[in-house]
């Protein structure tokens, strides 16, 4: 038996599963009734109960770790995090390219397969 690729059959069978799916959810949303409950906006932390205002997460907390590892690499670098959001993108743009180059280099030079 031989598999022959047509890609209406396909794409007829994606839109007809997405109209079962989308009528699923909207029979689903039918019988459910939101109900608005002020207890389920509270923020609950350890047995306290804390202000919307109150909550607000250190950034900087998050990323010392990051820093303490590589504190001589971001020495070097940190000047240039400006929080232009180009920047960050170039620097992306040139991780990926160095990514690239690095692993083009393994499989062309020293042959090995990734």
């Amino acid at each position: 038996m031989e598999f022959i690729w047509d890609p209406l059959m396909v794409t007829a069978a994606m839109l007809l599963c997405s109209a079962v799916g989308y009528v699923i959810l909207l029979l689903s949303r039918m019988g459910t009734k939101p109900r608005p409950n002020p207890e389920k906006n509270r923020t609950y932390a350890c047995g306290e109960v804390l202000k919307p205002e109150e909550l607000h997460p250190d950034s900087a907390g998050f990323f010392s770790p990051v820093k303490k590892v590589i504190k001589p690499f971001y020495r070097r670098v940190g000047g240039a995090h400006t929080g232009d959001l180009n920047r960050y993108l170039l620097w992306i743009a040139a991780g990926l390219l160095v990514l690239f180059v690095t692993v083009f280099l393994m499989e062309v030079v020293l042959g090995w397969a990734l």
